[in-house]
Protein backbone atom coordinates (compact mmCIF):
# COMPACT_ATOMS: atom_id res chain seq x y z
CA UNK A 1 0.00 0.00 0.00
CA UNK A 2 1.39 3.44 -0.84
CA UNK A 3 2.08 5.98 1.87
CA UNK A 4 -0.83 8.37 2.52
CA UNK A 5 -0.29 11.81 4.05
CA UNK A 6 -1.73 12.41 7.54
CA UNK A 7 -2.48 16.03 8.49
CA UNK A 8 -3.90 17.86 11.45
CA UNK A 9 -6.30 20.70 10.74
CA UNK A 10 -6.09 23.38 13.42
CA UNK A 11 -8.98 25.76 14.13
CA UNK A 12 -9.15 28.93 16.20
CA UNK A 13 -11.67 28.93 19.02
CA UNK A 14 -10.83 32.46 20.16
CA UNK A 15 -9.71 35.74 18.60
CA UNK A 16 -6.99 35.90 21.26
CA UNK A 17 -5.07 33.32 19.18
CA UNK A 18 -3.92 36.14 16.90
CA UNK A 19 -1.79 37.33 19.82
CA UNK A 20 -0.95 34.05 21.56
CA UNK A 21 -0.10 31.81 18.58
CA UNK A 22 3.23 33.60 17.93
CA UNK A 23 4.06 32.84 21.57
CA UNK A 24 3.45 29.11 21.04
CA UNK A 25 -0.02 28.54 22.45
CA UNK A 26 -3.70 29.33 22.01
CA UNK A 27 -7.24 28.01 22.26
CA UNK A 28 -7.52 25.50 19.43
CA UNK A 29 -9.74 22.73 18.09
CA UNK A 30 -8.13 20.08 15.92
CA UNK A 31 -9.13 17.28 13.60
CA UNK A 32 -7.02 14.59 11.97
CA UNK A 33 -7.24 14.30 8.18
CA UNK A 34 -6.50 11.09 6.31
CA UNK A 35 -7.97 9.71 3.07
CA UNK A 36 -10.02 12.89 2.63
CA UNK A 37 -11.84 12.46 5.96
CA UNK A 38 -11.45 14.53 9.13
CA UNK A 39 -11.91 12.93 12.56
CA UNK A 40 -12.24 14.65 15.91
CA UNK A 41 -13.74 14.25 19.38
CA UNK A 42 -16.32 16.23 21.32
CA UNK A 43 -18.30 16.01 24.49
CA UNK A 44 -21.92 15.09 25.21
CA UNK A 45 -23.82 13.55 28.13
CA UNK A 46 -23.94 9.94 26.95
CA UNK A 47 -21.73 6.88 27.38
CA UNK A 48 -21.35 6.52 23.62
CA UNK A 49 -18.74 7.62 21.14
CA UNK A 50 -17.77 11.26 21.07
CA UNK A 51 -15.75 10.75 17.89
CA UNK A 52 -17.18 12.50 14.86
CA UNK A 53 -16.29 12.99 11.22
CA UNK A 54 -16.53 16.11 9.09
CA UNK A 55 -15.34 17.18 5.68
CA UNK A 56 -11.79 18.55 5.93
CA UNK A 57 -11.66 22.19 7.05
CA UNK A 58 -15.37 22.06 8.01
CA UNK A 59 -15.36 21.72 11.80
CA UNK A 60 -18.55 22.90 13.50
CA UNK A 61 -18.83 26.50 14.72
CA UNK A 62 -17.38 28.32 16.51
CA UNK A 63 -14.19 26.77 15.09
CA UNK A 64 -12.54 28.81 12.35
CA UNK A 65 -9.94 27.06 10.18
CA UNK A 66 -6.41 28.32 10.84
CA UNK A 67 -3.93 25.94 9.22
CA UNK A 68 -3.14 22.40 8.13
CA UNK A 69 -0.06 20.72 9.61
CA UNK A 70 1.42 17.69 7.83
CA UNK A 71 2.50 15.22 10.52
CA UNK A 72 3.56 12.13 8.59
CA UNK A 73 2.26 9.25 6.52
CA UNK A 74 0.47 5.97 7.03
CA UNK A 75 0.20 2.76 5.07
CA UNK A 76 -3.36 2.13 6.32
CA UNK A 77 -6.07 2.03 3.69
CA UNK A 78 -9.45 3.75 4.27
CA UNK A 79 -11.03 0.58 5.67
CA UNK A 80 -8.21 0.06 8.16
CA UNK A 81 -8.48 3.69 9.27
CA UNK A 82 -12.24 3.25 9.77
CA UNK A 83 -11.61 0.12 11.83
CA UNK A 84 -9.01 1.92 13.97
CA UNK A 85 -11.37 4.83 14.62
CA UNK A 86 -14.12 2.33 15.43
CA UNK A 87 -11.79 0.59 17.88
CA UNK A 88 -11.25 3.95 19.60
CA UNK A 89 -15.01 4.63 19.96
CA UNK A 90 -15.34 2.90 23.33
CA UNK A 91 -12.32 4.77 24.68
CA UNK A 92 -13.54 8.22 23.66
CA UNK A 93 -17.10 8.45 24.94
CA UNK A 94 -18.65 11.89 24.83
CA UNK A 95 -19.22 11.86 28.59
CA UNK A 96 -15.46 11.42 29.21
CA UNK A 97 -14.63 14.70 27.46
CA UNK A 98 -12.85 17.27 29.64
CA UNK A 99 -11.89 20.70 28.32
CA UNK A 100 -8.37 20.52 29.72
CA UNK A 101 -7.53 16.86 30.32
CA UNK A 102 -9.34 14.91 27.55
CA UNK A 103 -10.29 17.12 24.64
CA UNK A 104 -10.30 16.96 20.84
CA UNK A 105 -6.55 17.58 20.76
CA UNK A 106 -5.86 14.57 23.01
CA UNK A 107 -7.90 12.39 20.65
CA UNK A 108 -6.06 13.74 17.61
CA UNK A 109 -2.73 13.02 19.33
CA UNK A 110 -3.75 9.40 19.97
CA UNK A 111 -5.06 8.79 16.44
CA UNK A 112 -2.10 10.56 14.87
CA UNK A 113 0.36 8.43 16.81
CA UNK A 114 -1.44 5.24 15.85
CA UNK A 115 -1.33 6.20 12.17
CA UNK A 116 2.14 7.74 11.90
CA UNK A 117 4.12 6.99 15.04
CA UNK A 118 4.44 10.77 15.46
CA UNK A 119 2.73 13.44 17.54
CA UNK A 120 1.16 16.66 16.28
CA UNK A 121 2.99 19.88 17.22
CA UNK A 122 2.88 20.55 20.97
CA UNK A 123 1.57 24.12 20.61
CA UNK A 124 -1.86 22.82 19.59
CA UNK A 125 -2.73 21.62 23.12
CA UNK A 126 -0.08 23.51 25.13
CA UNK A 127 -2.54 25.91 26.77
CA UNK A 128 -4.68 23.07 28.17
CA UNK A 129 -1.62 21.22 29.50
CA UNK A 130 -0.27 24.43 31.04
CA UNK A 131 -3.62 25.15 32.71
CA UNK A 132 -3.69 21.67 34.26
CA UNK A 133 -0.19 22.13 35.69
CA UNK A 134 -0.93 25.68 36.85
CA UNK A 135 -4.12 24.53 38.56
CA UNK A 136 -2.27 21.83 40.48
CA UNK A 137 0.74 23.99 41.42
CA UNK A 138 -0.66 27.51 41.80
CA UNK A 139 -4.41 27.62 41.21
CA UNK A 140 -4.60 31.24 42.31
CA UNK A 141 -3.01 32.38 39.03
CA UNK A 142 -5.84 30.97 36.93
CA UNK A 143 -9.08 32.87 36.38
CA UNK A 144 -11.99 31.53 38.48
CA UNK A 145 -13.79 30.30 35.36
CA UNK A 146 -10.78 28.19 34.31
CA UNK A 147 -10.27 26.85 37.84
CA UNK A 148 -13.89 25.70 37.84
CA UNK A 149 -13.33 23.76 34.60
CA UNK A 150 -10.01 22.34 35.77
CA UNK A 151 -11.51 21.16 39.05
CA UNK A 152 -14.56 19.54 37.45
CA UNK A 153 -13.85 15.83 37.12
CA UNK A 154 -14.90 14.17 33.93
CA UNK A 155 -16.43 10.72 33.96
CA UNK A 156 -13.40 8.44 34.12
CA UNK A 157 -12.51 6.96 30.74
CA UNK A 158 -12.99 3.22 30.28
CA UNK A 159 -10.08 1.06 31.53
CA UNK A 160 -8.91 0.35 27.98
CA UNK A 161 -8.44 4.10 27.39
CA UNK A 162 -5.20 3.97 29.37
CA UNK A 163 -3.45 3.02 26.14
CA UNK A 164 -4.31 6.47 24.76
CA UNK A 165 -2.69 8.47 27.55
CA UNK A 166 0.81 9.86 27.56
CA UNK A 167 3.55 7.71 28.98
CA UNK A 168 6.70 9.24 30.32
CA UNK A 169 10.20 8.05 29.73
CA UNK A 170 10.22 8.17 25.93
CA UNK A 171 7.85 5.25 25.37
CA UNK A 172 5.50 7.18 23.09
CA UNK A 173 1.77 7.03 23.66
CA UNK A 174 0.99 3.38 23.19
CA UNK A 175 2.73 0.16 22.44
CA UNK A 176 3.66 0.84 18.84
CA UNK A 177 2.78 2.32 15.51
CA UNK A 178 0.37 0.94 13.00
CA UNK A 179 1.45 3.38 10.31
CA UNK A 180 4.48 4.26 8.27
CA UNK A 181 7.22 6.42 9.64
CA UNK A 182 6.98 9.28 7.07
Amino acid sequence: MPQVVVCVNVYDLSEVNEYTRPLGFGIFHSGLVVHGREFSFGGHDYASSGIFETAPKAAPAPAIFREMVVVGTTEMNPGEVSNLVGDMDDDFHGNTYHLLERNCNHFVEALCFELTGKMPPGWINRLARTAVVANSCAPCILPVSIRAVADTPSVPPPPSAAQYTMKTGGGGIFGGSRGGGG
